[in-house]
């Protein structure tokens, strides 16, 4: 879309913001209305712990035929090679991939796996009852979507999309051959590799250390995406780092990654909880500026019409969401 102006820039990252969200909320709606579905989520997959974490992340966003270790660094580069492949022999000799040469594939069974992974989430959203939310607008939600997915495939920036070539590759959901609200999910993870291909670059540039910007991110979320939080303490953004990519001590790594951080003033504790001060947000304010720039730089260029019926549906759709979210909650209690 066209960001030419500063209020063009910040109506498009509101947009792309809501897009984010609407994922997340699906997700969430889903989750709270389906305890028991995500109770059975991994049932019959016969994997756990790191060895799940990287068949259901690896499998559905790098190729699942051709897979390096060093692939899976370029995307989260506070990992290592070696713990990866440690991983991926487990999976071998569970089954779920093979090593052809100097590259893993993963077998049927891994496809499956992530297959129905995939299948189990999408029928919890599917079932969500949002009320009078129109099929229309569903359908222009991920007619939107695609044309970003393809506007970003169309325009490789000067450093590369690594993660968005990656996420082509992997195993994917059916085609849309009937467009499901579902769709927007997957939709978004596959924009969400190309931003964090505009993340590395951006993080490259400020030559910061790639578990900073990991955590850093991660506490940033609090006060600018509170719906994107997952953790404010050591062992909680521990466990959030080694979920995306496995390496070695966790724990003792981000609390030496954090000690210059708190030195410096960015980041302050208070009883237990990590929060980025006014200086750490402002820095990290600028970065994510920078990354959110570069990637709708890349967007479709809509007209103020078609923008006013994305920022319709996004309103209606977050509110539906957000609605589904309160009353399980209010259910659960």
């Amino acid at each position: 879309m066209n960001t030419s102006t500063p209020s063009a820039f910040a109506e498009g990252r509101q947009l792309w913001t809501d897009l984010q969200m609407a994922e997340t909320l699906l997700f969430q709606a889903a989750a709270v209305t389906h305890p028991e579905g995500m109770r059975t989520l991994f049932d019959g997959i016969d994997v756990e712990g790191p060895c799940r974490n990287l068949l259901i992340r690896a499998g559905s966003g790098f190729p699942a035929k051709g897979f390096r270790p060093e692939d899976y660094v370029v995307r989260y580069p506070f990992s290592n090679a070696e713990a990866i492949r440690a991983i991926l022999e487990e999976l071998v000799e569970l089954g779920f991939a093979t090593l052809e040469a100097d590259a893993y594939a993963w077998t049927d069974r891994g496809i499956d796996a992530v297959r129905i992974w995939m299948e189990r989430v999408a029928s919890m959203m599917s079932d969500l009852d949002l009320g009078d939310l129109a099929s229309d607008d569903v359908v222009d939600l991920l007619r939107f979507d695609r044309q970003v997915i393809e506007a970003l495939a169309e325009s490789e920036p000067p450093h590369g999309s690594p993660s968005l070539r990656f996420r082509f590759q992997g195993v994917r959901p059916p085609a849309e051959a009937r467009p499901a609200l579902w769709h927007h999910w997957q939709h978004v993870w596959t924009i969400l590799a190309a931003s964090e291909d505009e993340e590395e670059s951006v993080r490259r540039e400020r030559s910061i250390d790639p578990l900073t910007w990991f955590l850093r991110r991660q506490l940033w979320f609090i006060d600018r995406r509170p719906w994107r939080a997952r953790a404010s303490s050591l062992e909680g953004l521990a466990a959030r780092a080694v979920g995306y990519a496995p390496f070695d001590q966790p724990q003792a790594a981000c609390a030496a990654t954090l000690k210059p951080l708190i030195e410096a003033g960015d980041v302050e504790e208070r009883d237990g909880d990590l929060r980025l001060t006014e200086a750490g947000l402002a820095a990290c304010d600028r970065d994510e500026t920078e990354v959110d720039a570069r990637l709708l730089d890349r967007w479709p260029k809509w007209t103020a019409d078609e923008t006013r019926r994305l920022r319709e549906v996004l309103d209606r759709l977050n509110g539906k969401l957000l609605e589904r979210i309160r009353a399980g909650q209010g259910g659960a209690r």
